[in-house]
């Protein structure tokens, strides 16, 4: 009974000194929010069931795209071109006739600790999305400013 008092006692202050003490100092100097609320590059892919099995699924890979962008910071507007590259690996050429401008998956980079949303019924980043239309994300910065991105896709080539 007794070891399990000092059991006990020593388990109470031990949490005691936990809450009591804190890595953190008092006076820590606040920085400024980020207010940059931009989409700096755009990625495409397109994701198919690779030749790969688990727990006898196939598993999905992907072909990232070729991308050439050209970004008008002043309008909030990014118009990209996007050819798809030769055959390779698990991108056979059967695989590579399927590619489809109605069916690419997006990726981007924005301003640090900024958010994304899609809006005007573009479907969200990582999912599968259809780029003949304008894609539009709304970008808000740390600092809650917020700014409409649209991207255009001008061209798209499968040769």
């Amino acid at each position: 009974m007794k070891r399990k008092i000092k059991y006990i006692t020593h388990a109470v202050l031990l949490l005691i000194i936990a809450i009591t003490t804190s890595c953190l100092k008092k006076g820590l100097e606040d920085y400024p929010l980020f207010d940059t609320n931009e989409i700096t590059l755009v990625n495409a892919e397109y994701r198919f069931n690779g030749t790969e099995t688990r727990n006898g699924q196939p598993v999905v890979a992907y072909q990232p795209l070729l991308v050439t962008q050209t970004v008008d910071q002043t309008n909030a507007t990014i118009n990209i071109a996007i050819s798809v590259p030769a055959a390779n690996g698990q991108f056979t050429a059967a695989e590579k006739t399927k590619v489809a401008q109605t069916r690419l998956w997006f990726n981007v980079n924005i301003s640090t600790a900024a958010t994304i949303a899609p809006t005007g019924g573009t479907p969200a980043l990582g999912d599968p999305t259809d780029a003949t239309k304008p894609l539009k994300y709304v970008v808000t910065a740390a600092n809650g400013a917020t700014r409409l991105w649209t991207i255009n896709i001008t061209s798209f080539t499968n040769n």
